[in-house]
């Protein structure tokens, strides 16, 4: 009768044992995943800070301020903005290209590029652009970088230019992620 009791006791012990592991288990996972949440609400107030000390930066520029004619360079440009639609995380990262024109009388410097996210990198074809002449800016996203928001979101890349009008451009994309 002893060991019948011991047997019952060590079961239920047992027992016990496995639904608090498996507690712990499910806490640890729900833990993981609350970090991955605010890891990337992090980025997003990064990336609103970023954006509004952009704007307080930027100058009020008035069109017409540069000459015609004038020894400037200046920038000409199509389309700013793309939108991805609906993409999969399976199918990894996608790319657009921007172009960009130099219309003025000297040759266009492109700086460094920057992004508002890490998910989002960008390259152009000429850090230096011949007047009449045009370079690609490639960006490039990636859903799998890290956890994205549910629904449409965008995501801009700055491009620095020695175009007194145009000192920062901004090209912007747009995407849904499906997973």
């Amino acid at each position: 009768m002893k060991s019948i009791n011991i047997q019952s006791i060590l079961i239920t012990f047992l027992v016990f044992v496995f639904i608090l592991a498996g507690l712990a288990m499910n806490f640890k996972n729900q833990m993981t995943h609350m970090e991955k949440i605010l890891e990337h609400l992090d980025e997003e107030v990064d990336e609103t800070r970023t954006s509004v000390e952009r704007l307080l930066k930027k100058k009020n520029l008035t069109v017409g301020t540069v000459q015609k004619g004038s020894e400037q360079p200046q920038v000409e440009l199509g389309v700013t903005e793309y939108d991805f639609g609906v993409i999969s995380k399976k199918d990894g990262i996608v790319s657009t290209n921007f172009a960009v024109s130099n219309v003025g009388k000297t040759a266009l410097t492109i700086g460094d590029i920057t992004t508002s996210c890490g998910c989002t990198s960008a390259e152009i074809s000429a850090a230096s652009v011949k007047p009449g002449g045009n370079a690609v800016l490639t960006v490039n996203f990636d859903p799998n970088f890290h956890e994205e928001p549910k629904g449409r979101f965008s995501r801009s890349v700055f491009v620095p230019t020695n175009d007194p009008e145009n000192e920062e451009l901004e090209f912007t994309i747009f995407v849904e992620i499906k997973d």
